[in-house]
C-alpha cells in the first residue's frame, strides 16, 4: 500500500514538473507568436545579412533576442517608431543602409522597410533589432 502511494506522488510530481516547464516555454494563453525576417544591406556590398527573431517567447537566430523583442514591444512590432538612442552623436558618413523586417507580429502580417544615411544612425534609432 506505501508502495503504491508513493508512486502515484512521484507520478503526480512528474507531471506537475513537466506541466510548469511547458508553461514556461510556451507563450501565454492569447498570445500568439511573433515570427520576424530581418533584414540589413549596406550600399555598395553585395552581402545582405539576414537572421530570424522570434518573440513571444525571444528566441531564434537574433543574438539579443530578449532586448530585441522588449523593445520591439513598446512600438507593436514597427521598427520604424523607434527611438532607442537619439542622444549618442554619429559622424555625417554616408553610406547609406537599408533595413528590413517581415512576418508575422503576433498574429498579423508586417512589413516595413526603412533606409538610413548610415548604420550609426540607424543604431540610434533601432537598437538592437537589427545588430545581425
Amino acid at each position: 500500500m506505501l508502495k503504491q502511494i508513493r508512486r502515484v506522488l512521484l507520478a503526480a510530481t512528474l507531471i506537475a514538473g513537466a506541466a510548469v516547464a511547458s508553461a514556461t516555454t510556451a507563450p501565454a494563453q492569447g498570445e500568439l507568436p511573433s515570427v520576424l525576417h530581418l533584414s540589413l544591406n549596406t550600399e555598395g556590398s553585395s552581402v545582405q545579412r539576414t537572421t530570424i527573431l522570434e518573440c513571444h517567447p525571444a528566441g531564434g537566430a537574433h543574438k539579443f533576442a530578449q532586448k530585441a523583442c522588449s523593445d520591439l514591444e513598446l512600438v507593436q512590432g514597427d521598427f520604424r517608431r523607434m527611438n532607442v538612442n537619439l542622444a549618442r552623436a554619429c559622424t555625417l558618413e554616408y553610406l547609406p543602409v537599408t533595413a528590413k523586417l517581415e512576418g508575422k507580429w503576433r498574429g498579423n502580417v508586417v512589413s516595413y522597410t526603412k533606409s538610413y544615411p548610415n548604420a550609426c544612425a540607424m543604431k540610434n534609432e533601432t537598437g538592437v533589432v537589427f545588430d545581425l
